[in-house]
């Protein structure tokens, strides 16, 4: 229900574009693909052309097919200290890799009764607006944001991961769909779970990571990672009322 027909969808840090079309074949109305690469988003729009997915006609009130923009922005990210908990941890590699393998069951789901006072305070997505993030788009503007963003274990990215979390938080009106490092699942719900929202793993995978970066030591690495949901949708009341 999240991404398909009547839906719209925000893919932030869209690299060549997978994720993007994806939900445009099955169905999705609306698709903005963000980067802060230009050569990731020409890539993207060429994948994009192959698949025959830029043919959608605005002004045909019957052209069932998917609208879809390009967007180039950079996300703001200041890098959390190197002995902060969280974010990136001290695994090697980017959410870049290659997955492969199926999902596992989910599991770790929000509302676990993890002490979420226990972590260092981070601005909540509520709280954060286009200026905060750098993403020129207003909050609630979509039902689904998809991002595969980076681990945090670049030198001087730590926590970048937590920050693609939270603009995707602040974009969408629905549900979040995000990859992490399967090492970082605790910290991450507690950091949503203090945002105010449920979150459950809904797939394990492994991304094989090709080495990138001179501190990366082996040529490949496989790193367990998991695909979460946050939802965003609040319960309906106990009483029935709206």
């Amino acid at each position: 229900d999240d991404v398909g027909p009547g839906r719209s969808v925000v893919d932030l840090g869209c690299g060549t574009g997978m994720l993007s079309i994806g939900s445009a074949i099955v169905g999705s109305k609306y698709v903005v693909l963000i980067d802060c690469d230009e050569d990731a988003l020409d890539v993207a729009k060429e994948n994009v052309e192959d698949m025959g997915l830029l043919d959608f006609d605005d002004d045909d009130d019957d052209d069932d097919g998917c609208e879809m923009e390009f967007l180039m922005a950079k996300l703001k990210h200041v890098a959390k200290k190197s002995d902060d908990s969280g974010g990136g941890g001290r695994g090697k590699g980017r959410g870049r890799g290659r997955g492969r393998g199926k999902g596992g069951r989910g599991r770790g789901r929000g509302r676990s009764g993890t002490d979420a006072t226990s972590i260092p305070p981070i601005k909540p997505p509520q709280d954060t607006s286009p200026q905060d993030d750098g993403i020129p788009l207003s909050s609630n503007c979509v039902d689904t944001v998809m991002t595969n963003p980076p681990f945090g274990t670049k030198p001087g990215n730590a926590g970048i991961d937590v920050t693609f979390l939270r603009t995707a938080i602040r974009l969408a009106s629905r549900a979040v769909y995000s990859f992490h490092k399967s090492s970082t699942r605790e910290y991450l719900i507690r950091v949503v779970q203090s945002w105010g929202y449920d979150v459950e793993v809904v797939a394990q995978m492994k991304f094989d990571i090709p080495k990138m970066y001179k501190f990366h030591d082996k040529n490949n690495v496989d790193v367990d990672v998991d695909l979460i949901r946050v939802n965003l949708v609040p319960p309906p009341s106990q009483d029935g009322s709206e």
